[in-house]
């Protein structure tokens, strides 16, 4: 016989303890409904708490902010500016090629004409696979002057400069250029230097800013030796801008506004009666006139000098002096620098003078110049 307690029913389900949190929370804590609002704060509060749901799948920002995932993202970003960085290179390489200018690399290919012994003056050319070069040979054509023709209008006609044609004819005034003459028209811009004591082909090189080989090839130089009184070829060279006014006869401007009287020469002595040398011209006007600089320099000399009275001297570049006498009033002093232009002081009658005038005179080296030569035009 079979106990029958040992049987249990299997449709009793047993009593396990439940715990009820919505009952817990109605029953321990009190409710304060508030006006318009059914609902209870312990209520709200819990049905309003956030559930964690499980997200679809880590976003770039999460993995980002781990340290694996930054060194990650960091070598990714590298290598892939590894690779784009050749494809870079190699299109801007080919826009370079395509708009690049092939450009005559000076220094090399003349030190390669030197090498190989090829003459200066005949023009070659040397060719490699996709760029040639050619050296300018210095010709020089002739030119007869005709009626009309003036300095600037011959350098361009043929396209040179005014200083390439002063010294590759040796000019010394330009407003002496006579009908018939002949003048030498070069291919090329520069000018003739004549060599100095003291010179060599590098210091003429940096003084100009031309290469010691294009100096030498042009020249057809056997060596960097030069002579002095040698005359040599700068190509793109220029005079100085005192150099080109003595040329050109535009050195010096009218010390004053006057009448001529006297000139440079012999002449009878207004007061021996006797023949004698006049070494300046004479420019009278009015006591008061102003009389100016004729050109920029230092003032080597003022005040009363015999027979000259009132006196002004200057010294300028090039061993040019310039002298000013008879003067009522002198307004500038002994190691004074002043302009062309400038005031030096006013016509007078100090000295030995038959009247009211200008004394000018003009030296270089101690050699009397004429002024009326080299004074510019009114």
């Amino acid at each position: 016989m079979i106990n029958s307690n040992v049987f249990v029913d299997c449709r009793i389900k047993p009593e396990f303890p439940f715990f009820d949190r919505k009952r817990a929370l109605i029953e321990n804590q009190k409710i304060t409904p508030k006006k318009g609002n059914i609902t209870n704060t312990s209520k709200q509060s819990y049905l309003n708490k956030s559930i964690n749901r499980p997200r679809s799948g880590p976003s770039v920002y999460s993995l980002i902010k781990t340290k694996k995932s930054a060194l990650l993202f960091s070598i990714a970003c590298f290598l892939i500016f590894v690779s784009i960085l050749p494809l870079y290179i190699n299109i801007n390489s080919y826009f370079w090629e395509k708009k690049r200018v092939l450009q005559r690399e000076k220094d090399i290919i003349y030190n390669k004409f030197l090498i190989d012994g090829i003459e200066g003056r005949t023009v070659k050319t040397v060719e490699s696979s996709d760029i040639s070069y050619s050296l300018l040979s210095l010709k020089e054509g002739i030119y007869t002057v005709k009626k009309g023709d003036s300095l600037f209008g011959i350098s361009h006609k043929f396209n040179i400069s005014v200083d390439t044609l002063i010294t590759a004819n040796d000019i010394n005034n330009a407003r002496y250029l006579k009908i018939g003459a002949k003048l030498k028209i070069l291919n090329m811009n520069g000018i003739y230097y004549t060599v100095k004591k003291g010179d060599s082909l590098s210091g003429i090189s940096k003084r100009y800013g031309v290469s010691v080989n294009k100096i030498v090839d042009l020249n057809d130089l056997s060596s960097s030796v030069i002579n002095v009184r040698q005359r040599i070829f700068i190509q793109g060279g220029t005079l100085t801008d005192w150099e080109r006014s003595v040329a050109i006869g535009n050195v010096f401007k009218h010390p004053a506004k006057g009448r001529l009287t006297s000139k440079v020469g012999f002449r009878v002595d207004p007061f021996t009666k006797k023949r004698t040398y006049h070494a300046g011209i004479d420019i009278a006007n009015r006591i008061v006139t102003r009389v100016t600089a004729a050109q920029y320099g230092k003032v080597i000399f003022t005040g009363y000098r015999g027979n000259y009275g009132r006196t002004v001297i200057i010294m300028h570049p090039n061993g040019y002096k310039t002298l000013y006498a008879h003067l009522h009033k002198i307004t500038i002093k002994r190691g004074q620098a002043v302009k062309q232009g400038e005031i030096i002081g006013s016509i007078g009658n100090s000295g030995r003078s038959t009247g009211p005038h200008l004394h000018f005179e003009v030296h270089q080296n101690n050699k009397v110049i004429d002024p009326l030569k080299i004074l510019k035009h009114k």
